[in-house]
C-alpha cells in the first residue's frame, strides 16, 4: 500500500509539472507573443502610412509641374 502511495505522488507531481509548463506555455503565447508581435505590425502600418503619403505628395508635385508647364 505503501508503494502505491509514493507512486501515486510521484505522479500527481509529474503531472502537475507537466500542467503548469503547458499553462506556461499558454500564457507566453496569448500575453507576450501579441506584444511582441503588434512590433512588426506597427513597423508595416507606418512604412504603409509613409509610402501612401509619399505617393500622394509625388502625385501633387506632379499635377503642379504638369499645369505650369502647360499654362493652366
Amino acid at each position: 500500500m505503501l508503494a502505491i502511495k509514493e507512486f501515486a505522488s510521484s505522479f500527481l507531481l509529474i503531472v502537475s509539472w507537466f500542467i503548469f509548463a503547458v499553462s506556461a506555455y499558454l500564457l507566453y503565447w496569448t500575453i507576450i507573443m501579441p506584444i511582441l508581435a503588434i512590433i512588426p505590425f506597427l513597423i508595416s502600418l507606418i512604412s504603409g502610412f509613409l509610402c501612401l503619403l509619399c505617393s500622394r505628395k509625388l502625385d501633387g508635385r506632379k499635377k503642379n509641374n504638369s499645369s505650369s508647364i502647360n499654362g493652366k
